[in-house]
């Protein structure tokens, strides 16, 4: 980001990012920060740098970006429209910082040069690994079923909770940054990068139809990038007028530089209880999910002490963390509740739920770790809280046919299996 300022002309503004964004990042939250949109947003911001004209190898430069967008592509691939944009942009007369080494048309071969040897490896390892089918199915035919509908969330609370709550003022600043952008460069190309990214965060919002926040998140670090331009503008004007020009500006400027200044201070402050407990080592990244990290460590010796490294742990729900820490494998692929959301007219159904059976007889897990919200009654005697769900009701047959409770809480148990 701040690389890509520095290519636009913007002089502070690259500074001022590097101290904006981290903190703004890493307060964004888990289902933010960690999820696929903001990430593959990364590889979007890598190739508009790559894609600004100029650079001395332009040609690796252009197949470079199309190089990541691909990555991009294979991380969320609802961002496959800004390949189409950013080949649009190409051909429009758009204002241009640094003239262009080769022709628009050799520019875009690059591109799709780039792009399609990414892809194409990717193909290749698939066809050599035989799970090319499974990529579709599991990617593909299954999103596909799952997106249709309506979503599980309204969007315009999504939206009403992002922009009007959460980054209000980090929306209101972007917006003015957005506009000093806009009166510098008039159409300039650059800006039209960053305005295709936000284009295709919100289109990939849409298309997938889950209203969910996350699927907004590439929109964070284009705003930031606002922020910063906004602050240079500001201050550029400032120098460059004087009377009441100069203090009008110079009240925008400080206003600006409170507000920013008090609300990164408050999203870092929410943090600072967990940030010192984590430095101290009495706390997890994944606390609050219903475990302690002492919790977590007493479940993952158990596992450990209590099977071998061939066998399996099953989960239901979202602590794939202690299987993983205990280097324990899952009897079967679909292990996560969204594979609940299969239904008679899929496809696949029918040989998703016989391969959970199978898993189930010829793997069966030495342990079950189901989360409470699941299953209702005692936990020795653990009945389907969603009785339509066709997984969690194999898991509890299993269950009930020799296992024990090995641990509780009121958020989680974890059977044993009785050998």
């Amino acid at each position: 980001g701040a690389l890509f300022l520095a290519r636009s002309n913007w002089r502070l503004a690259p500074f001022l990012f590097l101290f904006l964004y981290p903190p703004l990042y890493i307060s964004s939250g888990g289902w933010m920060a960690g999820q696929r949109d903001i990430v593959a947003t990364g590889f979007l911001l890598v190739a508009s740098l790559l894609a600004l004209p100029g650079w001395r190898r332009e040609g690796l430069a252009m197949a470079g970006a199309g190089a990541a967008i691909a990555m991009a592509i294979l991380i969320r691939p609802t961002f496959l429209s800004f390949l189409a944009g950013l080949a649009l942009l190409e051909l429009l007369p758009l204002t241009l910082h640094h003239a262009r080494r080769s022709g628009r048309g050799t520019r875009l071969l690059r591109l799709c040069m780039g792009f399609g040897a990414v892809i194409g490896t990717v193909i290749i390892a698939g066809v050599l690994l035989g799970n090319i089918d499974d990529f579709y199915a599991q990617s593909v035919e299954f999103a596909l079923s799952v997106y249709a509908g309506d979503p599980p969330q309204d969007w315009r609370d999504t939206l009403h909770l992002l922009f009007l709550r959460s980054w209000h003022w980090i929306a209101a600043l972007a917006l003015l940054g957005a506009a000093a952008w806009l009166w510098r460069d008039r159409a300039g190309f650059a800006l039209f990068l960053l305005l295709g990214i936000m284009a295709t965060s919100a289109l990939s919002f849409i298309v997938q139809n889950m209203a969910f926040a996350y699927h907004l998140g590439g929109v964070l670090p284009v705003m930031a990038l606002f922020v910063a331009a906004a602050f240079e503008t500001l201050l550029r004007v400032r120098q460059q007028t004087n009377g009441a020009t100069r203090l009008f500006t110079t009240a925008v400027l400080l206003l600006a530089a409170l507000i920013t200044l008090a609300g990164t201070g408050k999203k870092l402050l929410s943090l600072s209880d967990g940030g010192k407990m984590l430095i101290a080592g009495e706390i997890a990244p994944g606390d609050g999910y219903g475990l302690s990290e002492g919790e977590r460590r007493e479940i993952v010796a158990l596992v450990r002490e209590g099977s071998t490294s061939s066998d399996t742990v099953a989960v239901y729900g979202t602590h794939y963390d202690l299987p993983f820490r205990a280097q324990r494998l899952p009897p079967y692929r679909y292990f996560t509740p969204a594979a609940e959301l299969v239904h008679p007219g899929f496809a696949h159904y029918d040989a998703w739920l016989a391969e959970i059976d199978d898993g189930l007889s010829a793997r069966p897990p030495a342990f079950v770790i189901v989360d409470r919200r699941f299953i209702a009654g005692a936990p020795e005697q653990p009945v389907p809280a969603m009785r339509d769900r066709v997984i969690l009701s194999r898991l509890i047959d299993h269950i009930d046919v020799g296992h024990a409770v090995a641990f509780v809480n009121e958020n989680l148990v974890v059977y044993r299996a009785l050998r």
